[in-house]
């Protein structure tokens, strides 16, 4: 009984999911024809600065989990790395004229890197932790030897 609640709940989130997707759609059109070229943001400071605390929170929990070898580090390495990839977009796509530089070897030499170290890791890590019968559903898996010599 217990596991075919688990099967229903799945189906749910996969459909909330789905119904997420399509809906992003037509508001991100919405967004691209609507929104100005440019604009004055309130709370400028308190945004970046906010931001970059919780990038340094992820990063010391990542940091900390990995050497207590804890369960919970593939979780936050990957989303450790997807705050990476959002503040190399963000810095490099705000960035003044004079800064552009910067942020772009920043980004390109540190923090999309580090992401792909991170991210990458992570999935190697959920890969290894999945048993071996429910590894026919893994998107990252490497084909069979017999795949790959055509036996």
């Amino acid at each position: 009984m217990r596991s075919r609640r688990l099967v229903q709940i799945r189906r749910i989130r996969e459909w909330l999911a789905l119904s997420a997707a399509i809906a992003l759609i037509p508001w991100t059109i919405y967004l691209a024809l609507t929104l100005p070229q440019s604009y004055a943001a309130q709370h400028w400071q308190a945004t970046w600065v906010g931001f970059d605390v919780l990038l340094l929170a992820f990063m010391i929990a990542t940091a900390a989990l990995g050497f207590a070898r804890h369960h919970l580090l593939t979780l936050f390495a990957f989303a450790t790395g997807v705050l990476l990839v959002c503040d190399a977009w963000f810095d490099v796509l705000t960035a003044k004229r004079g800064d552009l530089t910067a942020s772009v070897l920043i980004a390109a030499l540190g923090e999309v890197p580090l992401a792909v170290v991170l991210i990458g890791g992570a999935l190697r890590i959920a890969r290894l932790q999945t048993p071996q019968i429910g590894r026919a559903w893994w998107p990252f898996r490497r084909p069979s030897r017999d795949r790959r010599y055509g036996r």
